[in-house]
């Protein structure tokens, strides 16, 4: 695949997993891109940047590609971090798609009253709750990968990427209902994926670069 000569990357100052992954595929496959997180999202709009009116966006040669599954993929290939083999390519697409569905579940509680949202995040988390359900699905698909601690093959991919942050977040704090050591405490699998990304030193030297954003961690 031939390299496009300017890739921007339009999101907020923000480790969110939905642009992190993108973010990070191209900084393992150490391709040049501008990493734009002060944009406004009205200006973008306006400059014709926002396919479905939301970001994040990748700019690629001045072609706009937007949908994480679809970006991540693009990134993934791009950056040789994509198995290549169309069943395993598959399997990194249904990771992402879960992680979205684990997104969008957590979005609907958001707006609910302060008064009951923790009670309806601690319903999704419970045995037999939505969010539990789709975490158990991404659960279920890295222990499947019983040679090694990624998601889906035998070294790092997008799926990963997302997975780590994806579980950052919601092992952060900042999700009210949801203790920061449920993950933790209950799917192994997806542990032992942060474990694993943690260790890399790629991911440790990108992580370096944003202490605010990462803690110093």
């Amino acid at each position: 695949m031939a390299r496009p000569t300017n890739i921007k990357m339009y999101y907020g100052n923000m480790a969110f997993w939905r642009a992190e992954c993108v973010r990070m595929g191209l900084f393992l496959g150490d391709i040049p891109f501008e990493d734009i997180r002060d944009q406004k999202r009205i200006d973008l709009k306006a400059a014709g940047k926002l396919t479905f009116g939301a970001i994040p966006v990748l700019e690629v040669d001045g072609k706009i590609l937007s949908q994480t599954q679809a970006m991540a993929s693009y990134v993934g290939k791009l950056a040789g971090i994509q198995p290549g083999d169309p069943w395993l390519d598959a399997k990194v697409d249904e990771c992402i798609n879960g992680c979205t569905d684990v997104t969008n579940t957590i979005g609907m509680t958001f707006r609910l009253p302060a008064e009951e949202k923790i009670a309806a995040r601690k319903a999704l988390i419970a045995d037999g709750g939505r969010l539990h359900m789709h975490l158990s699905g991404l659960e279920k698909i890295c222990a499947e990968n019983v040679e090694c601690a990624y998601a889906v093959w035998d070294s790092i991919t997008v799926a990963d990427l997302a997975i780590w942050r994806l579980v950052g977040w919601l092992s952060s704090g900042v999700v009210d209902g949801i203790p920061v050591n449920f993950v933790e405490s209950t799917f192994p699998a997806l542990s032992k994926l942060v474990a694993t990304v943690d260790a890399d030193s790629k991911v440790n030297e990108w992580k370096a670069k944003y202490p605010d954003l990462y803690g110093g961690k």
